[in-house]
Formats: C-alpha cells, sequence, structure tokens
C-alpha cells in the first residue's frame, strides 16, 4: 500500500500523522503530556484553529515528548499503543522534511 502524504502532514505518512493526531487527541482530554498551554494548543489543533506553522510546532513537540522526554514517553506507547521508537522515527522525518 502506498501512503499518501500531504504538505499539511509535514512529511509525515498517514499512519505516523494519525499516531500525532491521537497524541494531541490525548493531550487535549488530559489524559497525557498535561501542561495547561499543551492541553489548550492541542484542543485548537483538534478544533482546526491554527495555522500550518502553529500545527506542525505542535506535532513537532508531542512527537519529542513522545520520543524523548521521560516524564511523557513511557506513557505515550500505553495511549497509543505505538513505541517510543515509533515517536522517534515520526519525529525525526518531521524534523527532516522542514529542517
Amino acid at each position: 500500500m502506498i501512503a499518501l502524504v500531504s504538505d499539511a502532514q509535514f512529511g509525515l505518512d498517514d499512519e505516523q500523522y494519525a499516531y500525532a493526531r491521537q497524541l494531541a487527541y490525548e493531550a487535549a482530554n488530559g489524559a497525557w503530556a498535561g501542561t495547561a498551554a499543551i492541553i489548550k494548543t492541542s484542543a485548537s489543533y483538534l478544533e482546526g484553529g491554527m495555522s500550518l506553522t502553529d500545527q506542525r510546532a505542535l506535532l513537532t513537540e508531542l512527537l519529542r515528548l513522545a520520543a524523548e522526554d521521560h516524564s511523557h514517553a513511557w506513557e505515550a506507547p500505553i495511549l497509543t499503543g505505538y513505541p517510543s521508537a515509533f515517536a522517534a522515527k515520526a519525529l525525526e522525518k518531521i524534523n527532516e522534511t522542514h529542517a
């Protein structure tokens, strides 16, 4: 199967983009990465109220937290079913695409 990638997905394939959106959903609902700023920004993203630049910044931060932040990296696999290595690969890809 060939995954189509649009500019709005910031270089992530469909599965990686869905994963990043799931992280935003979990954050917006207070289940993960629970700072007030992340919760508010994630909710705005899910409501479609952000520029593409702000969306990319949020998804990059969520992927960074899931891949590298010891306070949050252990939670992401529990909530999403994906290992931290998946987050690391997606983070690498979003950073490569928009370096």
